[in-house]
């Protein structure tokens, strides 16, 4: 293989998330070839509306969601720091990537045009089965069905 092995790894603020970063680091800390490690945190706002009094609500509920994702990006930052301790020749870098929309959909789009060259996508999965998945949509599911390169999820 010639060039970096590129890794990216989807992060949030749960467990089978922080599993997918433990993950990411044993992975790269046995790589016997040069690598990059991408840990990216996907800030998916609503798409604005073009009713006025909508439109309203729609600034006030994406200021929330800014407020809530800087709350979790310092837990995922200091998630990242305890693993340091554990993987001290593991480099990484940290993106905040923010944009409208749905989080797979975002993700999808981040990778085809910031890293088309993507060797492997981690992500978690929270086992949803059945209803569940129905109603509440996998990101997973959606990533793998729709992104070009190869995938690894991490489970429960």
């Amino acid at each position: 293989m010639e060039g970096e092995y590129k890794v990216l790894v989807a992060t949030e603020e749960t467990d089978i998330s922080y599993k997918a970063i433990q993950y990411a680091f044993d992975l790269c800390s046995k790589l016997k070839v040069s690598y990059t490690l991408k840990f990216i945190y996907v800030i998916a706002l609503n798409p604005e509306a073009n009713v006025p009094f909508l439109h309203n609500l729609d600034r006030a509920s994406n200021l929330d969601i800014l407020i809530e994702a800087k709350e979790s990006v310092t837990k995922i930052k200091g998630y990242l720091k305890e693993n340091e301790s554990h993987f001290p020749d593991v480099r990484y870098q940290f993106i905040e990537h923010q944009d409208h929309g749905l989080v797979g959909k975002i993700l999808k789009d981040y990778i085809e045009n910031q890293q088309p060259d993507l060797n492997l996508l981690i992500v978690g999965s929270r086992n949803l089965d059945g209803l569940q998945k129905i109603v509440l949509s996998s990101t997973s599911d959606y990533l793998v069905k729709n992104v070009r390169c190869p995938i690894t999820i991490v489970k429960h």
